[in-house]
């Protein structure tokens, strides 16, 4: 990263916010692909997530939408010429002698999310998540220290530093845990005034009315329209907040800002797009949420629409909500499926158990019961199909008591959506430090059963199959080439992992019955010999 001494104009900005190279991109406005994060840095080339352009001032176009909630307070504070946000590479041209705070926002510094963890355990050879080596390359920056201004690190993932005791280490002055709209400009007046922080600061919980709309664009055109969940479950952080949704109004003028300012995209940021407006025990809004999008989709400038989570029970209790607003997320996305347009939304399968759900996760299957969750989940699945909706599914491996049966459970569901169009993302399980069941230890891979492992590679071999069989002689090739590797690492139960993943296991099967391979994988005189035995 190039560095000079010269002072910067004017001796620098008081207030300096940033974040991490990766999290100052929209990986090529792919808002799935910003998964690749977690993965070991070696994977993950910088070609992936090149930053965000820059206005002529040198300020950063675009930023995290987190981190354009915390802009707009500190300028509403303390004027817009004393406030700027700017890549990594560019704190050089803003940080000087005037420079008092140093804000950096994070969602994963030190690669021990969800995803961090489960995918650089698998794919890593001892290599730091990217996430991580970003995080790291921003801290050393001498351009942070060089003037000793005070470093403050908050963002959703700022609890992983204060629970790793790595705050000194990494030369952070205060940490800041939870939302930032009722605290932060206290804090932020405190640092001004050259008074001493806690190292670890709780922000008090904001209430709707304190939370801003954004002044200048964010990454992907980000629009929050709902904040927290409420449903409950044990290992997420976002059911720990008050539920709110944003007046129309407010999302609309955020969703105006970003297109006129050129993102093209507008990610709607919300925990379910279902809870939006929604009725006692989770009843969803038919009206608002279709109005919301309409309303949206009249805008001009905005190319793509993108909804970040949705919820499953929600399409079982009122399907027509997925074919009113389906046509424009279809209209408006980002994705192709083999070569026709489709849209896509995350949600979150987790288990295909009901005592789990039971225990874990009773509000994310209201109004119906633990024991119906198959069922929604295959129902769900289908109408979003019919509609041209593909999602992205989560399964979370390893909750804390889990068994046998819960484990087959899981298969048993995989069995059912067979032939679905679905991207499934395994997952272990993470305690997170706002989450409830915190205290749990994480599940590791050294410790995963060998029906966990069945399940990784049902789902690689299914997402292959389903989204990119073009690459299965590569994905072949890389297998047989890793498995001594795999082998040393976690023992003999890898080769069945790597046999299944690989899809070697479909084309021996195949021989053995007699059946006729794919043309890509076999010769078909091999065929003809196995039929004559």
């Amino acid at each position: 990263m190039k560095f000079d001494n010269k002072i910067p104009e004017n001796g620098g900005v008081p207030i300096v916010l940033t974040a991490s190279m990766i999290e100052m991109s929209d990986f090529n406005l792919n808002p799935f692909i910003a998964f690749s994060g977690g993965f070991p840095k070696f994977i993950v080339q910088k070609k992936l997530y090149p930053p965000v352009p820059s206005n002529p001032d040198g300020t950063a176009k675009f930023a995290p939408y987190g981190l354009r909630k915390v802009e707009s307070l500190l300028i509403e504070e303390f004027g817009e010429g004393n406030v700027v946000t700017v890549c990594p590479s560019s704190l050089h041209r803003f940080i000087g002698p005037k420079t008092k705070i140093i804000g950096i926002s994070t969602m994963d510094p030190l690669g021990i999310g969800f995803v961090s963890r489960t995918y650089t355990s698998i794919f890593g050879i001892n290599g730091k998540p990217a996430t991580l080596v970003e995080f790291e390359d921003l801290l050393s920056n001498p351009a942070l220290r060089k003037y000793r201004a005070k470093i403050i690190v908050g963002g959703s993932g700022a609890w992983q530093i204060s629970s790793a005791n790595m705050q000194d280490k990494l030369g952070i002055d205060s940490i800041l845990i939870g939302q930032a709209e009722n605290s932060l400009l206290q804090i932020f007046g405190k640092a001004l005034n050259g008074e001493t922080l806690d190292r670890v600061i709780t922000m008090q919980i904001p209430v709707d009315k304190e939370i801003p709309i954004i002044k200048k664009p964010s990454i992907y055109g980000t629009v929050e329209i709902t904040r927290g969940c409420g449903r409950g479950c044990a290992f997420c952080s976002p059911t720990q907040r008050q539920r709110y949704s944003f007046p129309l109004e407010h999302i609309l003028r955020e969703v105006e800002l970003n297109a006129k300012s050129g993102t093209r995209a507008i990610l709607l940021q919300t925990d379910d797009v279902f809870l939006y407006k929604s009725k006692l025990n989770f009843i969803p809004n038919r009206e608002a949420i279709v109005k919301l999008i309409q309303d949206i989709d009249k805008i001009g400038g905005v190319d793509y629409i993108q909804i970040a989570h949705a919820s499953l029970a929600p399409v079982v209790y009122d399907r027509k909500i997925v074919e009113e607003i389906a046509p424009i997320l279809v209209e408006k996305s980002l994705w192709r499926c083999n070569n026709k347009r489709c849209a896509s939304i995350e949600v979150g399968i987790e288990t295909g158990s009901a005592r789990l759900m039971g225990k874990y996760m009773k509000g994310k299957m209201l109004p119906y019961k633990p024991e119906q969750w198959q069922d929604i989940v295959v129902q769900s699945v289908g109408v979003l199909n019919d509609n041209d909706v593909h999602p992205l599914a989560t399964l979370i491996l390893g909750l804390p008591g889990e068994q046998k049966e819960d484990i087959l459970a899981t298969i048993n569901l995989l069995d059912r959506l067979k032939g679905t169009k679905i991207f499934y993302v395994p997952l272990l399980f993470t305690s997170e430090e706002e989450c409830i069941l915190r205290g749990q230890k994480h599940k590791d891979l050294k410790n995963l059963d060998t029906l966990h492992w069945e399940i990784f590679a049902r789902c690689g071999r299914y997402d292959i199959n389903t989204w990119k069989p073009e690459i299965n002689k590569i994905v072949m090739a890389g297998s047989l080439l890793s498995y001594p590797y795999y082998r040393w690492k976690h023992g003999k139960k890898i080769f069945k992992v790597i046999m299944k993943f690989s899809g070697l296991d479909e084309i021996f099967v195949k021989r053995k019955k007699g059946i006729e391979c794919q043309p890509q994988y076999c010769d078909p005189s091999s065929n003809k010999e196995v039929e004559e035995k």
